[in-house]
């Protein structure tokens, strides 16, 4: 069921949004091979009038399933949207989208959630990639470690040779 906000209950005052949207409800489909998601969107949202406008505010959670863009392991990725907030004007070509007195709110999770993808989605900022995970026997490896050395102690002798003038 799409997250549906009753507008006279707005003239109250605040109204409380606490709740899980399913993956079938949002219709979100990732456009990466890399990313998935794995679970309800769970949000904790505070919906008020403002003017001719709704703000929400609150927080908006869910878990992704994702692939190493560097060595292709899966890992779990959560996106946590704290302190989010979103104003929905009510009148003008942008407004909310309103039927009766209801106005879906399920566009504007679901397209602030999906912005926050990971762009180049990383089991970790040590990953050395696929051929270092091979050469470890599986186990990434670490970015702190020696990096090889050249066979040629000057690397740049082969560029000093030419004569560019």
């Amino acid at each position: 069921m799409p997250l549906l906000l009753q507008l006279d209950a707005l003239t109250r005052g605040a109204v409380s949004l606490n709740g899980e949207l399913p993956l079938a409800e949002l219709e979100m489909v990732s456009l990466d091979e890399l990313v998935e998601p794995a679970g309800p969107l769970k949000y904790n949202l505070v919906a008020e009038k403002n003017g001719e406008s709704i703000l929400l505010e609150g927080s908006l959670g869910m878990l992704l399933n994702c692939e190493c863009a560097r060595c292709l392991k899966t890992y779990e990725h959560r996106v946590d949207l704290r302190n989010w907030s979103c104003l929905l004007p009510l009148k003008g070509e942008e407004s909310v989208q309103i039927t009766g007195d209801t106005a879906d709110l399920t566009p504007y999770l679901r397209e602030d959630t999906f912005l926050a993808f990971p762009q180049h989605p990383l089991c970790g900022s040590e990953c050395g990639g696929i051929a270092k995970t091979a050469e470890n026997g599986g186990i990434p490896a670490q970015s702190g470690s020696a990096p090889e050395e050249p066979e040629n102690e000057n690397v740049w002798a082969e560029l000093d040779k030419l004569d560019l003038k």
